[in-house]
């Protein structure tokens, strides 16, 4: 599935709304439409079917499996149009819950180099998710995570500055190596 935010912006500019008119529209406040374009807020179904048909878009459901594969493809799951691009956090989540699902197909998994998206953040995030996977699975770490130099500047979520607080002393130390600042639950879901 496309990203929501990409979704939401394609429509409104589609349509020729403002951020403003949608919401108006949609019956949700300006600032709803502008946390789900700006990818700060995964929107539920009932929200997203509304922004859609305030843009005159009809949102449908297909069925299908989970993604089979490697990590590799996951390497186009940013958006390089938008400004800033936007990365596609549900493939991302759909891939390792793929694999706590099914860890034999870990190896598998990270053993292919992705290409290179055109996004530093994105080539370190799913250099930081091989690593930390290798390591929690004991695993060797893919060669290939070596060649991607870890950010020169912090990247973490936006939010209050206690948010943040609380994602940077609960990031995976293969993200804060990377100088990425997210918890590991943005990532990862409690199975307890």
């Amino acid at each position: 599935m496309e990203d929501p935010s990409n979704l939401v912006y394609r429509s409104r500019t589609g349509a020729g709304l403002s951020r403003k008119a949608l919401a108006r529209r949609a019956g949700v406040p300006t600032s709803t439409v502008s946390r789900v374009e700006d990818g700060n807020v995964d929107p539920t179904t009932t929200t997203l079917r509304r922004l859609l048909a305030a843009a005159d878009r009809t949102l449908v459901f297909e069925i299908s499996g989970i993604p089979r594969g490697s990590l590799a493809p996951l390497a186009d799951a940013v958006d390089q149009t938008r400004d800033p691009a936007v990365i596609d956090w549900t493939r991302i989540r759909a891939f390792l819950d793929a694999i706590a699902a099914n860890p034999a197909r870990l190896s598998d998994a990270i053993a292919t180099p992705p290409p290179r998206s055109g996004d530093d953040r994105l080539d370190n995030l799913l250099a930081a998710i091989a690593e930390t996977l290798a390591d929690k699975y004991e695993l060797a770490r893919p060669r290939w995570c070596g060649t991607v130099d870890p950010l020169s500047t912090p990247w973490e979520p936006p939010g209050t500055p206690r948010m943040r607080d609380l994602a940077r002393r609960s990031a995976p130390e293969q993200f804060k190596a990377r100088n990425i600042w997210f918890s590991e639950r943005d990532f990862w879901r409690d199975r307890g």
